[in-house]
């Protein structure tokens, strides 16, 4: 189409060509111009083709359509102007026509469109410029007769024009419709009533496996596209008796040089829509829209594997308090002596703490998710302390021949400014992990150290457990990203843990990081400021 156009284009070209041949053969005339009016810039400008002028000339011959000079006055009134000496002439002499062109004599006229009604009558002019005539041969000067004939061959020539500053905005247009088309991020294909393939963009091919050199412009859309699920679609918006709008989701194969841990399929909204003509009602044929929702369908399994997941942590810990409960209320005659029943309850208190530490991970993911930022208390922090009342409670979840856990510091660990709930839900979610992903067992150690120039302390969480494949590091902070393999299926948790570890790291202006090697264990690491930045005071 851009090709026909372009075609057509030039053909009012070379028409122009010959019809400035043909009025420098009528006028007898050594030189010819047309100027045109630019609205943006108020000014008259020459273009091409142009008779005995070259490429400079016409490129530097502009002037202002409210100026004095020849070609500004016979713009604005419309009247026909003759030259017998450019160099005497006032109007000429604005212009500077002898100095640009060096000429001597001319003829100038308006190039004028006019609009008539059915009975011929004219109903609308308007002026798109001049034409500059100049140089009689032979001697000779321009008369009336010449402004006459030049007068009547203007009308063709500003039609001409005109004709021709249509297409190429229709070509302009057109192009800048196919480069946006193009550029298009989503897949588009575009299949007229026939059946044939009006239009296919890089990401569709893309998508589609097409190859970017195979000609598929007036192919039948079967013929090359393979995916039988998007064909069936095309089919059904293609509906002889009436064409309409459709949507689907179709699933393709990824393409290959996929990192290892991406999904082997991809999964893409389809979108079809009748393309209507000028006047919009006749249908010419289906535009095919492919947007990739890969990632959407993945967060939504992740999500119902989440509630999934929530469901049956809050339960585990709900069935053990009830069981208990259950069991001493039913004791009326006293089977149980004191200190069991004392254990009963230790064990009812660490599954309601259990229970609100999940709850109160919820609610933070929900703050976040909200971009609501976590309220920092922020005081003095022994970070050993803290780490021992973690280890202490952590140890009722695991035995000690099983686990060992410990804390290591130096003896001038310094005291840091932090939210010591916030501490403790960090380190508390670290270990936790560590102990969960550690089913054999092993020491698990936390390690603290300050930087040599006291101006931060680093934190590690190490166990000796199965560790993370090297494809899963750069997601383990994503929430409710687990790591599933047949080693960890059966490892409850939410997979929400690390992720607010991260953002609790970074509330305090952290930093955190994990190192591991698979089936050899994993630490994880993170640094935090002796002082929090003081927050900054708008006037």
């Amino acid at each position: 189409m851009t090709a026909a156009l372009t075609g057509d284009l030039s053909e009012f070209e070379e028409t122009l060509k010959r019809l400035v041949d043909r009025i420098g053969k009528i006028l007898q005339a050594e030189r010819c111009v047309f100027l045109l009016y630019e609205p943006e810039r108020g000014e008259l400008h020459a273009v091409a083709p142009a008779l005995g002028l070259t490429y400079e000339q016409i490129g530097r011959f502009r002037v202002k359509v409210e100026s004095e000079g020849v070609s500004g006055r016979v713009f604005r009134t419309g009247e026909p102007v003759i030259m017998l000496d450019v160099r005497a002439d006032d109007s000429a002499v604005v212009d500077k026509l002898a100095e640009r062109l060096h000429v001597t004599d001319g003829v100038c006229v308006p190039l004028v469109i006019e609009k008539r009604d059915d009975d011929n009558r004219v109903v609308e002019r308007n002026t798109i410029g001049v034409l500059h005539v100049f140089n009689k041969t032979a001697g000779r000067q321009f008369s009336q007769e010449d402004v006459h004939l030049l007068t009547r061959m203007s009308f063709s020539a500003a039609s001409i024009i005109t004709s021709a500053q249509i297409f190429r905005e229709a070509v302009q247009e057109q192009q800048e419709l196919i480069n946006t088309i193009e550029s298009l991020f989503l897949g588009l294909v575009v299949v007229g009533l026939n059946g044939r393939v009006l239009q296919m963009n890089p990401s569709a091919r893309a998508i589609l496996g097409v190859a970017t050199h195979l000609p598929v412009v007036a192919m039948p859309y079967q013929t090359v596209i393979e995916n039988e699920g998007l064909t069936s679609l095309i089919a059904t918006a293609l509906d002889e008796d009436s064409p309409r709008e459709l949507t689907g989701e179709i699933s393709v194969p990824a393409p290959p040089g996929q990192a290892e841990d991406a999904p082997t399929e991809r999964i893409y909204q389809v979108q079809c829509a009748p393309v209507r003509g000028e006047d919009g009602t006749e249908v010419a044929g289906v535009a095919v829209m492919l947007n990739d929702i890969t990632e959407i369908r993945g967060v939504e399994r992740m999500k119902t594997a989440f509630i999934s997941t929530v469901s049956h942590e809050l339960r585990t810990p709900l069935t053990s308090i009830k069981g208990f409960i259950e069991t001493l209320l039913s004791d009326t005659e006293g089977f149980y002596d004191r200190e069991t029943q004392r254990e009963f309850y230790r064990i009812i208190d660490t599954e309601c703490d259990r229970l609100t530490r999940l709850i109160e991970d919820l609610l933070n993911v929900s703050r976040i998710e909200q971009g609501r930022a976590m309220q920092l208390n922020l005081d003095a922090v022994s970070v050993p302390v803290v780490s021992e009342k973690v280890l202490a409670t952590q140890r009722a979840y695991t035995k000690p021949d099983r686990h060992q856990l410990s804390a290591v510091f130096p003896d001038d660990f310094p005291a840091i400014e932090a939210d010591q709930d916030k501490i403790d839900q960090i380190l508390t979610n670290l270990v936790s992990n560590a102990i969960k992903y550690s089913p054999r067992g092993g020491h698990i150690k936390i390690v603290g150290k300050a930087h040599p120039d006291q101006s931060c302390v680093e934190l590690r969480v190490e166990d000796e457990g199965m560790g993370i494949p090297r494809e899963h590091l750069a997601k383990v902070w994503e929430r409710f990203h687990r790591v599933d393999n047949r080693d960890n299926r059966e490892i409850g948790g939410t997979g929400i843990g690390l992720f607010l570890v991260k953002a609790l790291v970074e509330a305090h202006h952290g930093e955190v990081g994990v190192e591991s090697e698979y089936g050899k264990g994993t630490t994880f690491w993170f640094k935090l400021p002796l002082q929090q930045p003081k927050p900054v005071e708008v006037p």
